[in-house]
C-alpha cells in the first residue's frame, strides 16, 4: 500500500515509461534537426519505399501479416530464431542471393505487398532483399527500416522459434504455475504467478540476473498474458525478450523446479569476442576489418578501421593481413560472422568476430549485444 501523497507502483511504472519515450523522442528529435539543420527537413525522415513502426503496429494488429501483407525477415536464420515479428516469413539475403527460386516456394503475389527488416536502420539486409525482390517481379516490395529496434521501441512481442530454445542458455518464464511446462537442461525454467513476478518475490528472484539475458516467455493461447509479462519484464529492464507458444514444443513437458534465484552468464561461439574486448582492441590500435559497405563505413566506423565490404571479400582476402588478430564487425554481426566463416576458409586463424548491433557516427560508436 503506498502512503498518501506517494505514487502507486503501477503508476511508477507509467511515469516511467512516459519518460522514457519522452527522452527518446527528443534525443532523436536533437539528432535529427542538429543533422539537417532545419525543421522543415524533419518530413524527409522517412524515406521513399519506407514502412513506419506505427504503421507496422497497425499491420499486425489488423491480423495483416501472412494474408494481405507477407512480412519478411531479412537476418540469417539463427537471428530469426531468437526473436521475429509474429508471421514473419524467414528469408535470409544469402538465400535469397543464392537461390532467388526460392521466392516461387513462398506463394507471394506478384501484386502482394511485401514489407522486409531486419536490425534497424543500420542493416543493409532489408533494403538488398526488398531491391532483389522487385527485380523479380514485386513492385510492391518495401522496407521496414527500424526493424527489430523499432518492434521493441513499439513494446510489441518478438516470437522465438524452437531451435532458439533448443540450442541453450535461455531463461524460460512461465505463470502457470505447478503446471506442465517446457524444461530442459540448458536452459532454466522460472514457474511463477504474474503478481509474485510483479511483486517482492519476482524482483528478488531476478535481482542477480543480467539484463541482457534472453528471456522467453511461455505463451499458453492468450496473448494479453503474454503481453503482460513482457511488459512487467520490460519495466525491469530486461531487454532481450521474447514468447514461445508451448504448443511448439515438439519434446517432453514437465513441472520445472523451484528456483530461488536464478543468474546467467553469455557464452561466446568459437571466433566470438565480447563487446568489452572488442572495444579494448579498439582502444588499443588493434586491426579492425569492417565488412560493411563501403557507404555505411563512409557515414561512421571504430577508429582505424580497415574497409573491406563482404561482398568483395571472397576475392580481396587477401588485403586482410595474417600476422597479429583481426577483429571483424559490421552492423549487426551477420556480416562479420559470414567473414569470419571466409577468411577461415582461406586459412586465416587469427580471427575475431564481433555479433552485436553496431552503431557509429564518426568515429563514435556503439555496441549493444
Amino acid at each position: 500500500m503506498s502512503h498518501e501523497g506517494e505514487p502507486s507502483p503501477r503508476r511508477e511504472r507509467e511515469m516511467k515509461r512516459f519518460i522514457m519515450a519522452a527522452v527518446i523522442g527528443a534525443a532523436s528529435l536533437s539528432a535529427f534537426t542538429a543533422s539537417t539543420g532545419s525543421a522543415a527537413a524533419a518530413e524527409q525522415v522517412v524515406e521513399a519505399g519506407e514502412v513506419t513502426n506505427e504503421q507496422m503496429v497497425q499491420y499486425y494488429s489488423k491480423g495483416a501479416f501472412g494474408k494481405t501483407i507477407w512480412v519478411i525477415d531479412s537476418r540469417p536464420a539463427n537471428k530469426y530464431n531468437t526473436g521475429h515479428l509474429p508471421g514473419a516469413i524467414s528469408l535470409p539475403l544469402d538465400v535469397l542471393k543464392k537461390d532467388p527460386a526460392t521466392v516461387e516456394k513462398l506463394a507471394i503475389p506478384k501484386t502482394g505487398k511485401v514489407i522486409f527488416y531486419c536490425a534497424g536502420r543500420e542493416c543493409t539486409l532489408s533494403v538488398d532483399s526488398a531491391r532483389l525482390f522487385k527485380e523479380l517481379g514485386y513492385p510492391d516490395s518495401l522496407v521496414y527500416r527500424n526493424g527489430v529496434p523499432g518492434w521493441n521501441q513499439k513494446m510489441q512481442p518478438l516470437l522465438a522459434e524452437e531451435p532458439f530454445l533448443k540450442k541453450g542458455n535461455v531463461i524460460l518464464i512461465d505463470t502457470a504455475v505447478g503446471k506442465e511446462t517446457v524444461v530442459t537442461a540448458s536452459n532454466k525454467t522460472i514457474q511463477i504467478s504474474l503478481d509474485d513476478l510483479k511483486g517482492d518475490k519476482g524482483k528478488s528472484l531476478l535481482a542477480a540476473l543480467s539484463k541482457n539475458a534472453p528471456l522467453v516467455v511461455i505463451g499458453r493461447g492468450e496473448m494479453d498474458s503474454v503481453n503482460s509479462v513482457l511488459e512487467e519484464l520490460r519495466d525491469l529492464e530486461f531487454r532481450r525478450l521474447s514468447y514461445f507458444p508451448l504448443t511448439a514444443w515438439k519434446e517432453q513437458l514437465a513441472v520445472a523446479p523451484p528456483l530461488t534465484k536464478v543468474t546467467w552468464a553469455h557464452v561466446y561461439g568459437p571466433g566470438q569476442v565480447s563487446p568489452k574486448a572488442f572495444e579494448a582492441a579498439v582502444a588499443s590500435g588493434q586491426y579492425i576489418l569492417d565488412v560493411r559497405p563501403a557507404a555505411d563505413y563512409a557515414r561512421g566506423h571504430f577508429k582505424g578501421a580497415v574497409n573491406i565490404p563482404i561482398e568483395e571479400m571472397e576475392k580481396e582476402y587477401v588485403k586482410v593481413r595474417k600476422e597479429g588478430e583481426v577483429f571483424i564487425s559490421c552492423a549487426t554481426g551477420a556480416k562479420s560472422q559470414k567473414a569470419y566463416d571466409i577468411l577461415s576458409r582461406k586459412g586465416y586463424s587469427n580471427l575475431s568476430y564481433l555479433d552485436a548491433e553496431v552503431s557509429c557516427k564518426g568515429e563514435l560508436c556503439s555496441i549493444k549485444e
